[in-house]
């Protein structure tokens, strides 16, 4: 009970506006996505059948050299041209170019891309992708939930592990986020859970020298709903239906690792408990779930609820702010959780992503209006989707 009092003490002054929020640039936005196919018909068809209202942004991640990577998990459908893309330049737009290839991106290959939500690029420039398997909600087949290790540099798969039934539940599964330590050669993993009710959440530990994965942590208190609805711009997520309340229940979503290494944080998004474990004890795959149970600390109840989050080398913690259309910031010292930036544009700010020279890029997609089929893709007031820059300084956890 006390920790549980100091963490809602620490939420009730985390109301401080940081004193001087980053200047956001926009790097990239859109009303509907477009993608470079190398192919004009393809291209064409996929205008024509407006294929664009089935496909949403989600992540974006930044490699050594300043690229952009974003990933459009098929939540519309298998129709969707790419679920993993490299951003390009054609004729002055942007465009989501497949990557790391076409056919690792057709859907009917067994061996290829499902539906990627999360990824993350490691100080070496290795990318681990994130299959949820699930293409429109439906069950994942054998091997398609997955993680594969793709290293930039050389343009080769490096890892590949395959989940198992004991790993993720193939009907609830919603394998959300990842974070990579490259000293312990550890990627951590969130499961949300969304495809049951009740909820099946979990984390999910990978030790890449060994390829084995460990679900560590299912316990419902620490990993699922946590009976939280909330407004964005003063709009219910999500809209009534059938007259009846039809809130959003996602289980464990944002997850990042301290500056140190030697701490996971976590958040259900609908919630607003930051959470934490020790990462030494859960890399240990002899511990009980009892073990890590007791382990679980509260370490702030947020202002907001969040999605994406990242840490700076000084174990500064960065969380996306739904409620608050921007960013929150947890000092590494006195705990403090801030409003780090602010606007009025920002709607829906999902993933953050360390860019060569401290700086930390920001997704902002709308997805609330995109899964109650508002969304506008011909002249919405606000650009549906849109990729911002912060020019920080800091250094991520992964670098050197």
């Amino acid at each position: 009970m006390k920790r549980l009092m100091s963490a809602v003490a620490v939420g009730l002054c985390a109301m401080t506006v940081s004193a001087a929020p980053p200047k956001l640039e926009v790097i990239a936005e859109w009303n509907r996505l477009s993608y470079d196919l190398g192919d004009p018909a393809a291209e064409k068809a996929y205008e024509e059948a407006q294929t664009y209202k089935k496909v949403l942004m989600q992540g974006a991640k930044v490699d050594s050299k300043g690229n952009i990577y974003v990933s459009t998990a098929r939540w519309g459908g298998p129709e969707i041209p790419a679920t993993l893309s490299k951003l390009v330049k054609k004729n002055g737009q942007w465009k989501l170019q497949p990557f790391p290839s076409k056919q690792m991106n057709d859907v009917a290959n067994p061996k290829g891309l499902k539906a990627v939500l999360g990824f993350e690029i490691d100080r070496n420039d290795v990318m681990w992708i994130l299959d949820q398997g699930h293409v429109a909600g439906a069950p994942s087949k054998p091997g398609d939930e997955k993680l594969v290790g793709w290293n930039l540099k050389t343009g080769k798969e490096v890892a590949r592990y395959e989940f198992s039934d004991a790993d993720s539940d193939k009907k609830c599964s919603f394998l959300n986020d990842v974070a990579v330590d490259n000293d312990a050669g550890v990627v951590y993993i969130s499961d949300s859970g969304i495809f049951c009710d009740p909820l099946k959440g979990g984390i999910i530990v990978y030790d890449i020298k060994a390829n084995k994965a460990r679900r560590v942590l299912s316990a419902p208190e620490w990993v699922n709903n946590e009976n939280f609805t909330f407004k964005i711009h003063g709009r219910d997520v999500l809209k009534p239906k059938d007259g009846k309340p039809n809130g959003m229940k996602t289980g464990a979503d944002g997850i990042a690792l301290s500056g140190d290494k030697k701490t996971l944080y976590w958040t259900n998004l609908t919630g607003n408990r930051l959470l934490s474990l020790p990462t030494a004890l859960i890399r240990d795959f002899s511990k009980s779930e009892e073990d890590i149970k007791k382990a679980v600390k509260v370490e702030a109840t947020l202002p907001s609820n969040t999605d994406g989050m990242t840490a700076d080398r000084n174990n500064n913690l960065y969380m996306t702010a739904l409620t608050l259309n921007g960013l929150m910031k947890r000092d590494a010292k006195t705990g403090e959780v801030s409003t780090f930036v602010t606007s009025d544009e920002i709607s829906w700010p999902d993933t953050l992503a360390w860019g060569p020279g401290g700086t930390l890029y920001l997704v902002s997609n709308h997805l609330h209006l995109w899964v109650d089929g508002d969304m506008d893709f011909d002249n919405p007031k606000v650009p549906n989707f849109r990729i911002y820059r912060m020019k920080l300084g800091a250094k991520p956890y992964t670098a050197k």
